[in-house]
């Protein structure tokens, strides 16, 4: 079983985040620990570096979409004539890169099938 607090800790540790969204991302990260658990190998216990950094880049995900995907959201940054904008699906498209990086070198996973994209 993934322990969501050292999902918590890795996710903190790698992306921190604001105070307020603590209670929010700890139930994300014991949903994601509890998803991903059933995922698991059976020879596999939780406790495996790789498996503990995959569940808290799929919390970071799941996060992404919450935050992002239902809310029109852009970060901007302007300085005299220049602007700099940050969409939201420039943060989809990096906790993706994220979540696959993080699967690409987690092992200890059962083999959940293809995901087609794009259609």
């Amino acid at each position: 079983m993934i322990d969501h607090k050292a999902v918590f800790d890795e996710l903190k540790r790698l992306l921190g985040f604001p105070e307020e969204d603590t209670e929010k991302i700890t139930e994300l990260c014991a949903a994601s620990a509890n998803t991903l658990s059933k995922r698991l190998k059976k020879t596999n216990t939780g406790e495996e570096p790789e498996a503990v950094y995959a569940a808290a880049a799929f919390t970071a995900y799941r996060y992404a979409l919450l935050k992002f995907c239902l809310d029109d959201y852009t970060d901007y940054l302007k300085t005299g004539d220049v602007t700099v904008r940050r969409s939201a699906s420039s943060y989809m498209e990096a906790a993706e890169k994220l979540l696959a990086d993080a699967f690409s070198q987690a092992e200890c996973f059962t083999d959940i099938g293809f995901i087609f994209k794009g259609f």
